[in-house]
């Protein structure tokens, strides 16, 4: 038994270096590396491991997965950086982080740009989206296989609750190492502290941090309600999870094998986005249990706030004049 960062135990099933899906790996079979930020008990983790199930069956064994999880092997830059140079076969990430390296992906992230999932695939699927894919593949050697739901961004807090944005003015609120979300919490007035997130844990716990945002299986699978004490239902983004491939691996393949790695993580989405939609219904009743005080915060003094966040993405970002609105404009 392995642990991971903050005491996770990690079952060999799907952890560490010697535990590969399906069993031992064959002399003949071809075996890559996942690395991601989740815990094992993650919807994303389980997702994950379902697509290297259903990829090693559908290459018949020639190709098989090891899944490294809980930021084993780095924070999100340093995995994105080892996808880039090869030495990491795939990664899990946001499209506002991975805007560190295209910035005009920090789109399909932008706070309440999106109605629903739907909305955000039909995004991510129009000339635009993917034109933006296509640069991480020309530019920076990752390939998009596949998108999961990752679930819906609301607040955390440890000594007040968001009733308003107003509210949030002053505070230190962690956020991922991305330019978006820094703009969005300077636009509130409060200071951002980015970090990558097997550090958010302590980093709320010891007051570097006063609160966070992230969807709720997030908050959970972290354990965070631990830590703070007002769950702020602010629903600020949706956010989609890509995964991405490392070009020079991908480039070899079949096509047969390529089909294969499709279909694979379009059934890992399945499992993942169930799982997360399933703790999304349930979790906001489990914090309450768990001594979490429930705010249903003023939407829409936190969408107001956020002009300037699309100011500046068209001014820094590279989203373009008029792109925001031919997004949400998506029907």
């Amino acid at each position: 038994m392995l642990i991971g960062r903050r005491g996770f135990k990690l079952g060999l099933a799907g952890a560490g270096a010697s535990a590969f899906i399906g069993g031992r790996a064959s002399a003949q079979a071809k075996v890559l590396r996942f690395g991601h930020l989740h815990s094992v008990d993650s919807p994303i983790h389980k997702g994950v491991a379902k697509a290297a199930e259903e990829i090693e069956k559908g290459t018949a064994g020639r190709y098989k997965i090891n899944i490294f999880p809980s930021s084993q092997l780095g924070a999100a830059r340093e995995m994105v950086s080892q996808v880039i140079d090869g030495s990491l076969d795939f990664i899990s990430e946001g499209p506002g982080s991975l805007s560190n390296l295209n910035k005009a992906l920090s789109m399909f992230e932008a706070p309440f740009i999106a109605r629903d999932w739907n909305h955000v695939l039909k995004m991510l699927d129009s000339p635009f989206g993917r034109e933006q894919a296509g640069k991480l593949a020309t530019e920076r050697n990752m390939v998009h296989l596949g998108t999961f739901y990752y679930g819906v961004r609301h607040f955390t807090t440890k000594t007040k609750a968001l009733n308003t944005a107003a509210d949030v003015k002053g505070l230190k609120i962690r956020v991922p190492e991305a330019p978006l979300f820094l703009a969005m919490i300077r636009a509130l007035e409060a200071t951002p502290t980015p970090m990558s997130l097997g550090e958010v844990y302590l980093s709320l716990q010891t007051g570097v941090a006063e609160g966070q945002e992230n969807p709720l299986p997030t908050i959970n699978n972290n354990k965070f309600y631990e830590v703070q004490k007002f769950l702020n239902l602010t629903g600020h983004v949706i956010v989609p999870i890509m995964i991405m491939m490392n070009k020079k691996a991908w480039d070899p393949m079949s096509d047969a094998d390529k089909a294969a790695f499709k279909a694979g993580f379009a059934a890992g989405a399945k499992v993942n986005d169930d799982l997360t939609r399933a703790d999304e219904a349930r979790l906001v009743d489990f914090f309450k249990e768990k001594g979490m005080t429930i705010v249903n915060s003023d939407r829409a003094s936190f969408q107001k706030r956020m002009t300037a966040v699309y100011e500046l993405g068209v001014k820094d970002f590279g989203w373009g004049a008029g792109t925001f609105d031919a997004m949400q404009a998506l029907s």
